[in-house]
């Protein structure tokens, strides 16, 4: 059964990064609702100088899957990563056998390409406050819909202009975000997270906020 749910708080705080997904397609109708939720995203001067491209034909597949080949081979010597054996049954392990398996199998999803204009008066980390909202409102609406989704780096890790060519991204604007997208193996979240304490602080740098977050923790369940 899909884990389909209208719980804000519940969608938050499960939508964990699913790397594992079913031979079965995404339907139009679900993905399309994904897509209308990014476009609800806030943007610099509500400009929506963003555009999301499908990656869905065959074609279009072969080259997400060169392009996930190019970023494995860059990853896997950044975190020590080796295909674990079927004995090894640890949290690492299973991770990185999923993340193999994403990899592995990237020619078979559909996915979506987020861009977003350039503008010469902007940094591209201003620019990203007005397309990661949307790419944020696509992995919440997945979740909502029971869908299992994936961001990943395989259009900064030698697959940019791999997917530019092949979309035909005009210079002018970014790559931001490639997210795959599929219904899960598995269940979704809940997320795991260091405690709020960690990543709060009250008025100074070092000063923590106990009393702020005192009977703070919540849970969706």
């Amino acid at each position: 059964m899909r884990a389909v749910t209208n719980d804000v708080w519940e969608v938050m705080s499960t939508a964990r990064t699913i790397r594992r997904f079913t031979d079965q397609p995404v339907d139009d109708a679900t993905l399309r609702r994904c897509l209308e939720a990014a476009t609800w995203a806030p943007s610099g001067a509500n400009a929506q100088a963003w555009r999301f491209i499908v990656l869905r034909s065959p074609e279009q597949r072969a080259v997400v899957a060169k392009a996930a080949a190019h970023a494995l081979a860059v990853i896997e010597p950044v975190y020590g990563m080796t295909r674990p054996s079927a004995q090894d049954t640890d949290r690492r392990a299973r991770t990185n056998r999923a993340i193999y398996e994403l990899h592995d199998r990237a020619g078979e999803f559909t996915s979506v390409l987020f861009t977003q204009k350039r503008y010469p008066t902007a940094s591209e980390l201003l620019l990203g406050g007005s397309i990661f909202p949307a790419m944020q409102n696509f992995l919440l609406a997945a979740r909502a819909q029971g869908l299992g989704a994936c961001m990943t780096s395989w259009a900064s890790y030698g697959g940019e202009q791999l997917l530019r060519d092949a979309v035909g991204v005009p210079e002018d604007w970014m790559l931001a975000g490639h997210i795959v997208v599929g219904w899960p193996k598995g269940k979704h979240g809940p997320v795991r997270r260091r405690p709020l304490a960690e990543a709060v602080a009250l008025d100074h740098w070092n000063q923590r906020a106990d009393n702020l977050l005192a009977g703070a923790e919540f849970s969706a369940r």
